[in-house]
């Protein structure tokens, strides 16, 4: 059942247009914000400009263990429908697939970090050390309107995490 919640949530994200540029990433945020939300995990939107949000939760632990952050992002690169077989905003769940833009970069990753903070609370397991999911605007074009902008105005954030697991690499 948590697989198929998760790929309702992707394909509710990709649902929103998120083309960047020129981003627009604040509904998207906003889902991911109620989805927390409604399973009792506070969750933050914050813009670096209008229409460009970023969300920011915490999942706290024990403060055993110094904290991971969860990092995608919520903006996609431009999609010509005249070259896909299925609209690219559609969502569309085909053969245990969801189709769309963003599915893999990173709405994806964005909906399985979403679910993997709401399973952690769902669990009542503890943990030692707090989650941070954050899911930003601006990855496609450099990321000054996105982690760029949190770690510059918002470092609190990533204080004294020990791990950070994106979809990236360099």
């Amino acid at each position: 059942s948590l697989g198929n919640e998760t790929a309702d949530v992707l394909a509710d994200l990709i649902r929103i247009d998120t083309t960047n540029p020129p981003g627009g990433e604040t509904p998207a945020a906003n889902a991911v914000a109620r989805k927390l939300e409604a399973d009792g995990i506070a969750a933050e939107v914050l813009e670096s400009s209008p229409g460009r949000g970023n969300l920011s939760a915490r999942l706290a632990g024990t403060g055993g263990e110094r904290p991971i952050v969860l990092l995608s992002h919520l903006d996609v690169v431009p999609a010509d429908p005249r070259g896909w077989r299925v609209p690219p905003f559609s969502g569309l769940r085909r053969d245990g697939q969801v189709h769309g833009r963003g599915a893999l970069d990173a709405k994806g990753l964005t909906a399985i970090e979403l679910m993997t903070l709401i399973a952690l609370k769902r669990s009542g397991q503890p943990l030692a050390r707090d989650v941070i999911l954050l899911a930003t605007a601006d990855e496609e074009t450099g990321g000054k309107a996105g982690a760029g902008w949190l770690v510059k105005h918002h470092p609190d954030l990533l204080r004294d995490a020990e791990f950070l697991l994106n979809e990236g690499d360099g």
